[in-house]
């Protein structure tokens, strides 16, 4: 098995680089191929073996699909892009690995398509409307719901039932659930005890802590922290936010004060403790954590690499240039 690091670079040479992820996290990459036009987010299969690529070609996005070497990570392309058309701001697997889930921030909607056995994404089969700013979409651990955080005034993440049979969405009863006023949920991520959830708020700059009800498919909000210092004046909201695989530690993008919130995870309660801001180079978006749980990236003007340290807090190690960066994604091959 390797870990690696898929970085998404646009700019007048778009690629799909790949890296090694090492004790000193990463340095050159391994591998790159070439991208027909502007790349955005990026998602891999449950299994690893596939990894999925939206691309705006002549302003039409598609979704390209690759093969993974199980062991260097170097990407194949495989099978013929799927036309997407408006531009999905997150897109996500689901644990099967047939269903290519999808969210759309200026459409107001989430998509489903198609994975077909040979791991390539293939045609539309739901489209369904939701609110203006939809920002992210995920299953949970059982794959029988999937969520869709809203920011702006919508401040509400969707619940929906998800069909792993026939890649179909349903709203669940409640159809919503929110934060505090102002928040404005943009992504979330699950414990891996599968009891909590946690999502950060873009217009809030928070942390909150959702209890959640597996057996139902719903969250409830619990306690909800800043990610930034108390003397901070400034303007400033956040990107996307991940957890360890350990469920320890969660950390998250702030954009004005450019930096990541670091957070210590009760596992009993899922309550959250601040572990202080730690500075990234330029405004952080992208944000991913290696499968072995040691080394934080996040991407700005430049991809920071930190090491966590066994309280949580990160150590900077290095920075690399990679080019104007849209997308991370660490990988376990």
């Amino acid at each position: 098995m390797t870990d690696v690091l898929y970085v998404a670079i646009g700019g007048d040479q778009p690629q799909l680089a790949c890296y090694a992820i090492g004790s000193d996290g990463v340095t050159e990459p391994s591998s790159a191929i070439d991208l027909p036009g502007a790349p955005s987010d990026l998602a891999v299969s449950p299994d690893r073996r596939f990894l999925y690529a939206d691309v705006a070609v002549d302003g039409t996005h598609q979704y390209l699909s690759y093969q993974i070497d199980s062991g260097s990570g170097a990407l194949t392309a495989i099978g013929e892009p799927a036309h997407v058309g408006p531009y999905p701001c997150y897109i996500h697997v689901d644990k099967t690995g047939r269903w290519l889930l999808a969210a759309y921030y200026s459409d107001g909607m989430v998509t489903v398509h198609s994975i077909g056995e040979d791991g390539v994404a293939g045609a539309r089969v739901q489209q369904l409307n939701t609110a203006m700013k939809a920002h992210f979409i995920q299953t949970d651990g059982a794959n029988r719901f999937a969520f869709t955080p809203h920011v702006g005034d919508e401040n509400a993440i969707w619940q929906f039932r998800f069909d792993d049979e026939t890649g179909q969405l349903t709203a669940n009863e409640p159809a919503k659930a929110a934060p505090e006023p102002g928040q404005g949920p943009r992504h979330m991520c699950f414990h891996p005890s599968g009891r909590f959830a946690f999502s950060n708020g873009e217009q809030g700059s928070t942390v909150t802590s959702w209890s959640y009800d597996a057996n139902t498919g719903t969250l409830t909000p619990g306690p909800m922290l800043s990610t930034l210092p108390a003397d901070w004046e400034g303007k400033n909201s956040c990107s996307q936010i991940n957890i360890t695989p350990d469920g320890r530690y969660l950390y998250s993008c702030n954009r004005g004060h450019d930096s990541l919130a670091g957070f210590a995870i009760d596992a009993d309660t899922g309550g959250l403790t601040s572990l202080g801001t730690f500075g990234t180079v330029g405004t952080p978006r992208p944000l991913a954590i290696a499968p072995d749980g040691t080394t934080v990236f996040v991407a700005g003007s430049e991809l920071r690499v930190f090491r966590i340290d066994q309280g949580g807090a990160l150590l900077h190690l290095r920075d690399i240039d990679p080019g104007p960066v849209a997308w991370i994604l660490a990988v376990r091959t």
